[in-house]
């Protein structure tokens, strides 16, 4: 049998699931494109990694290329045995290969007395409670340690490097602040102990001519969504068991029905299963082409508590683990922009706008405040949002920045609306919101066939991820590129604000419908 070499993304690919291994080994090309919220995520990883380096002043790290850009493993491996004989006080990216194996470390650091430590950078925050951190984790560190044992490496101690959220940034990043070490030798004993049967397995698995019949699982979305999930789930019907609304129905449960035969829309109305109200409502307006439900009474209540003139408000945010500027914190919510619809009263045809978008190139936090305190005044009415509960954090965070803004900002808290309560609350569904209260969902569902209500149709920009890196990008774009994207942004996100008016505008309309 032809030997592969596993590598530590290999290995836990590996003992998340057998099939996983053997497609990202032999059928690649079937794994989803990254979206966008990946390739931010592993960029994000990089910076941290690079970041992690400071914790070592005289680090030196081992990577090498090869001419097309590809890891040199076997460079990197011998320069790697050439630091450690000269006792290099630590290594960044240290390679390690063996018979069948692989790794490369984050950072190996040199303790002098012949041991050697090992470093796992991760660019996910330190949780509350240790039994929060991800198991996979250890999975990857133990076989790092199994790897370099194999190579005669005397590790002593592995350790975790996760990012504290604590951590404020104040001139330069400061990596013993941001990171969070934890020692996690003493909790390694239980994934190590497989670990030769793992890969003696995983190399079984690799020499199969077929993909491992393994079917759906809870590790098809945990501890991440497997690239491979579309192709594994290529059979469902649409919708299926996996589509209905989530509360109250847990993913064990989805899964138990699945492994029942109970797959389809069918299936669960004729195996009798037991519902929520809102998936009850998605499953008969779905199978039955059921006309708009309307509960005028609620919707005529909720609207009695938006008081006018009213300020429709959503804001775009970037949110890195490194924080860009000082006074900011990792995984931080930070707006950059906001967009302000205005009605004066309740049946107002025409309505203000007003908008802000932050210089790319500096920090524009404070400015933003004082524009939003200045666009909405004191006296006015309701403060809007679709799923409040992201604004009202925002504006808590702003206003911990700036205490001079304090009042006023907290002021629009107390004066909040939360447009996603009328859909949450059960009084208007319709079979086209397919079970989701997302405003990418709700607006086609109640404004169909509009054009200016077509987020696709919006160059650049189409959901808030994009957003985010569109405008954290705008410092490498040609001045030509950048006007147009910022044009883009804020045309995105006064669509945002623009849903909300029309949403609004369809619920008028069902409350005083007599139909």
């Amino acid at each position: 049998m032809n030997m592969v070499n596993i590598s530590k993304s290999r290995y836990t690919s590996f003992v998340t699931c057998p099939k996983q291994f053997w497609l990202k080994c032999h059928q690649p090309e079937l794994a989803k494109e990254l979206n966008k919220s990946l390739e931010y995520r592993f960029e994000q990883g990089n910076e941290a990694g690079e970041t992690a380096h400071g914790l070592f002043p005289d680090i030196v790290n081992a990577t090498a290329l090869k001419p097309d850009g590809k890891l040199d493993i076997g460079a990197m491996c011998e320069t790697t045995k050439r630091l450690i004989s000269e006792n290099c006080t630590a290594i960044a990216e240290a390679a390690f290969s063996g018979d069948g194996f692989y790794c490369a470390v984050d950072i190996l650091k040199n303790n002098g007395d012949g041991t050697w430590d090992i470093y796992e950078v991760k660019s996910s925050s330190l949780p509350d409670k240790p039994k929060d951190i991800k198991e996979i984790y250890y999975h990857d560190i133990a076989f790092q340690r199994h790897v370099l044992t194999e190579c005669d490496v005397n590790v002593r101690k592995c350790h975790l490097a996760l990012i504290n959220t604590e951590y404020v940034r104040n001139g330069e990043i400061d990596p013993f602040g941001l990171f969070a070490i934890k020692d996690v030798t003493s909790l390694l004993s239980k994934f190590s102990k497989d670990i030769s049967e793992n890969l003696a397995q995983a190399q079984a698995v690799h020499a199969s001519a077929t993909e491992p019949p393994i079917d759906l699982n809870k590790n098809c979305k945990k501890p991440y969504i497997c690239p491979f999930y579309e192709h594994c789930t290529r059979h469902l019907p649409k919708p299926s068991v996996f589509d209905l609304y989530g509360i109250g129905f847990t993913n064990k449960e989805k899964l138990k029905c699945y492994h029942q035969g109970i797959i389809s829309f069918e299936d669960i109305r004729r195996a009798n299963v037991s519902l929520k109200v809102k998936q009850q409502r998605q499953l008969d307006f779905t199978l039955d082409n059921k006309e708009p439900y309307v509960d005028k009474a609620g919707i005529h209540n909720f609207l009695r508590t938006i008081k006018f003139p009213a300020y429709f408000l959503d804001f775009e945010t970037y949110m890195g683990v490194l924080p860009l500027y000082d006074g900011q914190r990792p995984f931080q919510q930070i707006p950059f922009q906001y967009s302000l619809h205005i009605l004066q009263n309740e049946n107002d045809k025409q309505f203000e706008h007003k908008e802000f978008l932050a210089d790319e190139n500096k920090s524009e936090w404070r400015t933003l405040a004082e524009r939003l305190v200045a666009d909405v005044p004191r006296d006015g009415g309701s403060v809007i949002s679709y799923n409040a509960s992201f604004e009202v954090s925002r504006i808590k965070e702003i206003a911990n920045a700036f205490p001079d803004l304090a009042e006023r900002l907290l002021d629009f808290n107390v004066r909040m609306v939360d447009l996603l309560d009328v859909f949450r609350g059960e009084y208007m569904y319709t079979k086209e919101m397919g079970g989701s209260f997302s405003i990418k969902n709700v607006l086609p569902a109640l404004c169909p066939n509009n054009p200016d209500l077509d987020y696709k149709a919006n160059e650049d920009v189409q959901d808030g991820m994009q957003a985010m890196m569109e405008f954290l990008n705008l410092k490498n774009r040609t001045q030509a590129e950048r006007e147009r994207i910022r044009q883009n942004l804020l045309k995105y996100c006064r669509l945002d604000t623009l849903a909300m008016v029309e949403i609004y505008k369809v619920l008028l309309w069902r409350s005083m419908d007599k139909k």
